[in-house]
């Protein structure tokens, strides 16, 4: 890559004191995600629950390494070919991934495979949010 990326998360995540609960969905090309509204969603039990912005990024990645069908793609802004899911951009995603939880922001991102498409949903919710019984120890 070249260019230096500043990294410099933020801790607006521990003073809003949120935790993520984690969905994963897989649905066949062009079908609605049973799981697409966030009211509804949130009353589901969640796939996993994450504690900080880099547990976040983590399960992003691990969702996506199952998932990714590696390819190139023509890039029209810079036009030039650029890999998709290879170790570079899964490094840049993941820095993308804790810079944005780390403001104590949820993250809805999809991954398509040749025959589905992968939802994955990372909801921000603050202890009084929490219907689930995994509230942060700030306010137990």
């Amino acid at each position: 890559m070249g260019v230096f990326e500043p990294f410099s998360p933020s801790d607006e995540w521990e003073a809003a004191a949120v935790h993520w609960h984690a969905y994963a969905e897989t649905t066949a090309k062009g079908a609605r995600p049973r799981t697409a509204d966030r009211i509804a969603r949130r009353d589901e039990a969640p796939d996993a629950v994450l504690r900080s912005p880099v547990e976040v990024a983590r399960w992003i990645e691990q969702q996506t390494r199952v998932h990714v069908s590696h390819r190139e793609v023509y890039a029209i802004h810079s036009r030039e070919w650029v890999s998709m899911g290879d170790e570079e951009d899964l490094a840049h995603l993941r820095r993308e991934n804790v810079l944005i939880a780390s403001r104590g922001d949820s993250i809805y991102t999809d991954i398509f495979s040749e025959s589905d498409r992968h939802d994955l949903y990372v909801e921000a919710v603050t202890n009084e949010q929490c219907t689930h019984g995994c509230a942060t120890d700030q306010s137990q």
